[in-house]
């Protein structure tokens, strides 16, 4: 037996039998354990080997004791492996051990090994190399049946594939493989995976004028009657006419009736394309959206083409429409704090008065708590319903802490292993019922770890907590961007709560990063402009993330005339898109008319979130004020000129 691994079995046999000690000071484990892990990854085994019975009652030991295997793994027989994974089961460190196994098995060609532990996890990659497994394992029928499944994805596979996706290619009838690769070109073209349609278009000979149409979808006006009569042809012109009404709305609206009376297109491609021509008439606020929005959804059918004629009808405040096109929507949407707050604020104009009706749905509405509740109890004249419960139960709080997962996430955390403290979280969540994990949130949050407590009590849907809920970390810093900028500190962390949750390692999927989500281009033009630098590594640091992002935000301020929702909006869609909407306007609207008529959703509902956000933490920062400032109760084109003369 290799010496390496005797001493590594020793060791571990050693461990399970030695007598109970002192636990060891927190502080000193902490500082045991980094150097046993420093040890082993300056591939000094034997040193952290020594330290490893000192720290057999720390949390962490289990991530040691995976460091260790890591480390010897080659040495390591399966009868040991499986002595692991028995002790730590599914836990992260006994997910880790068998995907470190599994991984070996790949290195060594083990195929029966590799079947034996591989558990599905992995992406695409390890998804054909099970594949090859099966197969070179002679289970030809469950190796063409996973390829199949794999094979139905718009996107591209890694080159690993190649030689799975040609098995079971091969094993199609010329008709099949026509077949799948017209289904994959489909999602592909679905996922805006051009090249990756065409290419599999060309490998079954497709009309060369499909493949024309996916490069140049404009050839669609002029090659539309030519087109054969078939699924083909209504797969090809649908998503060239989605992709022509972002390019030219008049054209492909002409057009797409066009194609359908030929092509005769189904149910569901009309109704993509009725989709992608709705929000490119809302995106552009063409003066027939009204008509064009009337006549494609004649019956009401569409919630959501009926929810934008009742955000037109705002603009032309025409409140009798409003009133009825809310009645036509589902009961589901019709019942939303949004619709039942214009119904209510289109009464008032209409009747002249707040009638006893109308005062209640608007009472209700203000005894929650958000964005049209706030606006509700404005119209009433009544304070904002702020009023927090907790559930709290504090002696789960000291149970739910014995709890070995909940300690490794501390631990985990405390070293700055922010991924895997969040993966041990997510785990231990799972074991708990609503009221442990109430508990566990208050934890997270006597531990600075703010985002971890919003996040389990949005989970446990604590939704009355609002300390759990609308903590206010890194005080100083935000406060002293606040002063230096002469920002509402409300507002400020109203912007990071709903950036981040304040996650200081937070990155979206676009690659924003930190506490106020820069993206790290902004990052680097706003930190030449205050006059210093901005790595990567600065944006996940909250003294500078906050500074930079600060800065953006007074930038902001001075560009919209000093109005947070303008700049709000600015903040996540960028300040070329409202300047155009701005630009657009022929008069002002209210604030809130003005809200609900943006066409990008998620902006909406991110400027609706970051004003209720700051009342509640107007309210906790002993910083109370109104929801709207007098100056943002109208929004208009003039604004930017008012902005560019100051």
């Amino acid at each position: 037996m290799n010496f390496m691994r005797l001493n590594f079995l020793v060791l571990f046999m050693s461990l399970q039998v030695l007598p109970a000690q002192a636990a060891l000071p927190l502080d000193e484990a902490r500082k045991l354990y980094s150097d046993a892990i420093e040890h082993i990854r300056r591939g000094r085994i034997s040193a952290a080997e020594n330290l490893a019975p000192q720290l057999k009652d720390y949390a962490l030991y289990p991530y040691l004791e995976l460091e260790l295997i890591k480390s010897q793994l080659n040495q390591l027989s399966s009868q040991t492996i499986d002595t692991y994974l028995q002790e730590y089961g599914n836990t992260i460190v006994g997910q880790r051990i068998r995907i470190a196994w599994v991984n070996l098995m790949v290195r060594r060609q083990d195929w029966p090994g590799f079947l034996r532990y591989y558990t599905g996890h992995g992406g695409d990659d390890m998804q054909c190399v099970a594949i090859r497994a099966l197969r070179d394992t002679g289970q030809t029928q469950a190796a063409l049946a996973k390829a199949g499944e794999l094979w139905k994805t718009g996107h591209s596979l890694p080159d690993i594939c190649d030689a799975s996706l040609y098995f079971w290619n091969n094993s199609l009838s010329a008709t099949e493989k026509t077949q799948q690769y017209w289904l994959r070109a489909e999602l592909a073209l679905e996922e805006r995976q051009y090249s990756l349609a065409k290419y599999l278009l060309g490998k079954v000979s497709a009309d060369p004028v499909y493949i024309e149409l996916i490069s140049r979808p404009s050839l669609l006006y002029h090659r539309h009657s030519s087109l054969p009569v078939n699924d083909h042809s209504r797969i090809i012109a649908t998503h060239s006419l989605m992709r022509l009404a972002r390019i030219d709305f008049d054209r492909a609206n002409d057009l797409w009736h066009q194609i359908d009376r030929r092509l005769q297109l189904n149910p569901a491609q009309n109704y993509v394309l009725r989709d992608a021509m709705a929000r490119q008439i809302i995106a552009g606020d063409a003066d027939y959206a009204r008509d064009w929005l009337k006549a494609n959804d004649p019956d009401y059918e569409d919630p959501y083409l009926t929810e934008w004629r009742i955000r037109l009808a705002l603009k032309d405040g025409d409140w009798v429409a409003i009133q009825r096109l809310i009645s036509f929507l589902p009961p589901e949407l019709e019942n939303k704090a949004d619709w039942r707050y214009w119904w209510a604020r289109a009464d008032i104009i209409l009747q002249g008065e707040i009638t006893a009706t109308t005062r209640e749905i608007l009472k209700n509405l203000a005894a929650e708590r958000g964005y049209y509740s706030f606006m509700a109890a404005d119209l009433l004249d009544k304070p904002y319903q702020l009023a927090g419960q907790r559930t709290l139960i504090p002696a789960l709080v000291s149970e739910v802490t014995q709890r070995s997962a909940i300690q490794r996430a501390r631990e985990l955390h405390w070293h700055e292993q922010r991924y895997t403290a969040r993966l041990e979280w997510a785990n231990a969540m799972l074991t708990l019922n609503r009221n442990e994990q109430v508990a566990a949130a208050q934890l997270a949050q006597d531990w600075g770890w703010n985002h971890q407590a919003i996040m389990t009590a949005i989970h446990a849907k604590e939704w009355d907590d609002l300390e759990l809920r609308f903590p206010a970390p890194f005080s100083d810093e935000f406060k002293k961007a606040a002063k230096k900028r002469d920002l509402d500190l409300k507002w400020i962390y109203a912007i990071a709560r709903q950036e981040s949750a304040f996650a200081e390692d937070a990155r979206s999927p676009v690659g924003a990063r930190g506490l106020m989500q820069l993206m790290p281009g902004t990052a680097r033009i706003i930190a030449r402009k205050m006059g210093t630098t901005a790595r990567e590594a600065d944006l996940i640091v909250a003294e500078k993330n906050i500074a930079m992002g600060s800065y953006y935000l007074e930038q902001l301020m001075a560009q919209f005339g000093n109005n947070r929702i303008l700049a709000t909006a600015a903040y996540n869609a960028g300040p070329n898109r409202v300047e155009r909407v701005l630009l657009r306007q022929e008069q002002d609207y209210p604030a809130d008319i003005w809200i609900e008529n943006l066409p990008y959703g998620e902006t909406r509902e991110y400027i609706k979130n970051v004003l209720a956000f700051s009342i509640i933490y107007g309210k906790k920062l002993d910083m109370d004020g109104p929801l709207l400032a007098k100056h943002e109760r109208q929004i208009g084109p003039n604004v930017l000129k008012t902005a560019a003369k100051n």
